[in-house]
């Protein structure tokens, strides 16, 4: 959950994106309540304005589409997460990176208010694959400088760029297969799963589990 605003202690640009922040939660709110009651196709983006009291013009300030509207708001990965993936060397980068993965979208999961509202919508509209998927991009390119601070090498390197194009891939098996589960709630689950199916691929039969890292806990 996000911490209470104090509102006394704001300054004017803390305001100012608290309004911005409180006015795209409206646009997407009502993209949602539309979409869900009708269907993506059977929605457009001037009714979606209507609905949330805004000008065409003020929804694209927020929104390329009525479908990257109806994505909930994520958030960026918590300070102590991003210190666990920089500094912890009790695992291996790819279980670190999991691990990682797997943290934000339990805080994500808990902490928006239309994520299960989104799985509902997710399972039924093939319009919005392109927009996840345009998430799951930007998940990379961030979790690429990541691992390349970690590992220690150079921003543009090979090595964190094919950690992370590896470990997003990971994840969209996990999403796809999230899409057709009737629980939300699964999501976590799956993702772990789509890790240590991977893990247990690459070390093959016979390998000890002693110790084995784990995606979450």
């Amino acid at each position: 959950m996000t911490e209470p605003i104090d509102v006394v202690a704001m300054t004017e640009p803390d305001r100012a994106r608290e309004r911005r922040r409180e006015l795209r939660e409206s646009i997407s709110d009502a993209a949602l309540e539309l979409v869900v009651a009708r269907g993506l196709d059977s929605v457009t983006v001037d009714e979606i304005a209507r609905s949330a009291n805004v000008s065409r013009r003020t929804f694209f300030n927020y929104f390329p589409s009525k479908a990257a509207a109806c994505i909930p708001q994520t958030y960026h990965p918590d300070a102590e997460s991003v210190e666990l993936l920089l500094t912890d060397r009790s695992v291996s980068t790819m279980s670190a990176v999991a691990r990682f993965l797997w943290c934000h979208v339990v805080m994500a999961h808990s902490g928006t208010r239309h994520f299960d509202t989104f799985h509902d919508i997710w399972r039924n509209e093939p319009g919005i694959r392109p927009e996840v998927q345009a998430v799951l991009a930007g998940t990379e390119t961030h979790l690429a400088s990541l691992v390349a601070r970690r590992d220690g090498h150079p921003p543009g390197a090979v090595e964190p760029a094919a950690v992370a194009s590896a470990a997003v891939a990971i994840l969209r098996v996990a999403v796809e297969q999230w899409r057709t589960d009737e629980a939300p709630e699964l999501l976590e689950s799956r993702i772990r799963e789509a890790f240590v199916a991977v893990t247990e691929s690459v070390r093959g039969p016979g390998t000890a589990s002693a110790g084995q890292d784990r995606t979450g806990s």
